[in-house]
């Protein structure tokens, strides 16, 4: 029998709002790439940026790939985000990835993680909310604004987190961590302990991947989902019932993915909704990505 694939629901994200003015005027920029010696990553210098002139560059400038992200008449990058219909401007970059990576820190703060992101969660970018639980949101948006939010969030990597302490640099998420025309809804995750990997047969999701799914229909055996993964590679899982009608568990082709991607204790496992900007009309795909030993301990200890 041909198998017949279920998408997945999408809760309610935040929307897009258009305007024609923004809120914020000076913006100096962020020197945060000299930290990560990332070249393609570099901050610009200060810039000041009037209301009226941002309206002028959405209207002359190209579009950019990403979400929050616009293209400066100087050839640098611009970035804002929308709250009650107001355009708050975040910081001028030299380049459209620093922009993309100073959104999504602004939307993950100020939307509550119900926003699309320009980039792929990443072993640094994965502790981020931790970070900004200790500020209130006006000083986050300052801190990217002036160029010390980056500095300051490696400075905590380095003194919290173990496998950053002696690394001789933390790297942002750079073009690697993106697919161009495509944004990312993190739909849940699934922290891997040992039992997750003794049994490599099946992974028993967690209880917020519940919504994710339609109910389980009247043949569970034929409920499948596919996924992609950073190299378009499809996954195909099936989703079996339990005895706890909260509780999802994959089965069939769980084995062959855990194997040939080698998972491991503390890697975590994302599920993601994609939007796909690439044709007209969008379309929307699933997608899985792994981060590699992300997990710890003096994180769920102090939180």
């Amino acid at each position: 029998m041909e198998k017949e694939f279920f998408p997945m629901n999408i809760p309610k994200s935040a929307q897009k709002q258009q305007s024609d003015e923004v809120t914020s005027s000076t913006i100096p920029s962020t020197q945060a790439e000299q930290e990560v010696r990332m070249a393609e990553q570099n901050e610009g210098p200060s810039h000041l940026i009037s209301s009226s002139h941002a309206g002028q560059l959405k209207l002359a400038s190209p579009l950019s790939k990403f979400e929050g992200v616009f293209c400066q008449q100087n050839g640098h990058w611009g970035a804002k985000i929308c709250i009650q219909n107001n355009y708050i401007l975040l910081g001028t970059f030299k380049s459209e990835i620093a922009a993309a990576r100073a959104y999504d820190s602004a939307a993950l703060k100020l939307l509550n993680n119900e926003f699309l992101r320009n980039l792929l969660l990443t072993n640094v970018t994965i502790h981020e909310p931790i970070f900004q639980n200790m500020y209130d949101p006006d000083v986050i948006i300052n801190m990217i604004r002036d160029g010390s939010y980056e500095p300051n969030y490696i400075e905590f990597l380095s003194n919290h987190y173990p496998s950053f302490h002696y690394s001789d640099s933390i790297v942002m998420p750079n073009s690697l961590d993106s697919i161009e025309g495509v944004l990312f809804k993190e739909m849940f995750r699934k922290e891997l302990l040992m039992g997750d990997i003794t049994n490599e047969n099946l992974l028993v999701l967690p209880n917020e991947a519940q919504p994710c799914f339609q109910p389980l229909n009247s043949n569970p055996d034929e409920l499948w989902f596919e996924y992609k993964d950073r190299r378009n590679r499809s996954w195909e899982f099936q989703l079996c019932p339990t005895n706890n009608p909260q509780i999802y568990v994959i089965t069939t082709g769980w084995k062959k993915f855990f194997n040939e991607v080698e998972l491991r204790v503390n890697d975590i496992v994302l599920f993601y909704r994609c939007k796909d900007m690439r044709n007209f009309p969008c379309s929307f795909f699933s997608m899985i990505d792994v981060i590699r030993g992300a997990k710890n301990h003096w994180m769920q200890s102090r939180y």
